[in-house]
């Protein structure tokens, strides 16, 4: 049994590689389907997200092949191989395990340590499942590679600080509010910013309520809808940020919007109320010196910056115990693989070494006929505890020091196996065990 990953991802392929090879989930079930027909008793498994497109594969003998899976890949696509075939990158067995354990970790990802991927692979695996392209092998694989990102997770700071400016923004107001709930947020812009940031308001910062609000209401209003805010026209600034807890400024243009003189009069209608400003705009919307003012917290976007760059070295520093986490993982699951593998030729060796034994104790018993019941008894278990004891130090030499060539035999073997017992079981046979 032999495992193949062929795939290609964000650091292998520009993106207009990576949209021609993508699968919607549809076309991962076709895919499957396709590929059950053209190797049919092999393990198959799509990973299809912006950033990878991946083909894990658990296979007896020699195909398919990472050859085979290319073609697969250009016939599932409708693409010429030559198209992609240069971006792929391929791995077997152990380096294939340790690959997908990597991954599902988010250590192969854009974002060092990110959570997403998680789910994505457990998409995958579902597919795959119901497509009935899992088996022994890889129902084995994705439990083990899911508990493996459990662990690195758990165990390291890999997933620990966030890395992009917008969620860094929303977490500093979280730390500097107590209780997040009942506070009123002003994003200022319509832009991709402020949309970042609308997202990670709307997706878990638990705010009561936000207002999106831009010189062009329209734009306001799309970006609030998309996020279930309210809008509001930027002729209300001011009457907005008397009212706001946490401001966050994205608008393009040249000059300060909120100068000292204008904060300094809000805040004296706010009766000096805590705020929390982030100016994440380039050229500054934000006087910095407003920052002198009684409770303003103000934050522009190379404080953020210094955050994010903490956070990375953080999680960055963790990725050496991760590695070792891998390293323990991936030979354990390597261990599991090769007694799948080594069980055919260990069977073979238990079945002719019971033959000896039966053959030898018949002789012996046919020699003293006049032995009672239980001497009979007593001289096969001694030949029984004899032969354990001759076996046990070869099958463990041969668990934990696998040869290629023992591994290759017990391929064979196996497969050898699978087709007589294909030949026995087929209509008009009878097969006794």
């Amino acid at each position: 049994m032999s495992i193949v990953l062929v795939g290609l991802n964000h650091r292998t392929a520009p993106v207009e590689i990576r949209e021609q090879l993508a699968f919607s989930r549809e076309g991962v079930s076709t895919a499957l389907m396709f590929f059950r027909k053209q190797f049919p008793g092999c393990e198959a498994a799509i990973l299809s997200t912006c950033n990878r497109v991946e083909v894990l594969v658990a296979a007896e003998g020699d195909r398919p092949n990472a050859a085979d899976i290319v073609s697969f890949l250009a016939e599932a696509r409708d693409l010429p191989a030559a198209s992609f075939k240069q971006y792929l990158y391929q791995f077997s067995d152990e380096q294939a395990c340790r690959h997908f354990f990597r991954v599902v970790s988010g250590l192969d990802s854009m974002v060092l340590g990110e959570c997403q991927i998680v789910n994505q692979i457990k998409q995958a695996y579902t597919l795959a499942c119901e497509q009935g392209t899992t088996g022994r092998v890889l129902n084995r694989l994705f439990h083990h590679a899911f508990e493996v990102g459990k662990r690195a997770r758990a165990g390291t700071a890999i997933a620990e600080g966030r890395l992009s400016v917008p969620s860094v923004a929303v977490d500093v107001a979280r730390s500097i509010f107590s209780d997040f709930t009942d506070k009123q947020t002003l994003v200022v812009g319509a832009g991709e910013v402020a949309r970042l940031v609308c997202q990670h308001l709307a997706a878990g910062a638990q705010t009561r309520r936000f207002v999106v609000m831009s010189r062009t209401l329209s734009n306001a209003r799309s970006l609030a809808e998309a996020c279930h805010a309210a809008a509001a026209p930027f002729e209300q600034f001011e009457r907005q940020l008397i009212d706001a807890d946490i401001v966050l400024m994205t608008m393009g243009c040249t000059q300060h919007v909120l100068t000292l003189q204008r904060m300094r009069e809000i805040q004296k209608q706010r009766q000096n109320r805590l705020i929390y400003i982030v100016d994440l705009a380039v050229p500054r919307n934000v006087d910095p010196e407003i920052a002198r003012l009684e409770g303003v917290y103000l934050y522009d976007i190379d404080d953020l910056g210094r955050i994010v760059t903490k956070n990375q070295n953080h999680r960055a520093a963790a990725l050496e115990q991760c590695e070792r986490i891998l390293d323990e993982e991936v030979t354990a699951f390597i261990q599991w693989l090769n007694d799948v593998r080594l069980n055919p030729i260990i069977a073979q060796m238990y079945r002719d070494a019971k033959s000896v034994r039966d053959d030898e104790l018949d002789r012996l018993l046919r020699k003293c006929p006049g032995l009672t019941d239980s001497q009979k008894q007593a001289i096969a278990q001694g030949v029984d505890r004899l032969v354990g004891k001759f076996m046990h130090p070869c099958v463990h030499s041969l668990r934990h020091s696998p040869t290629p060539a023992m591994l290759a035999l017990a391929g064979a073997l196996h497969a050898a196996n699978g087709r007589r017992e294909d030949r026995d079981s087929s209509p008009g046979n009878e097969y006794v065990q």
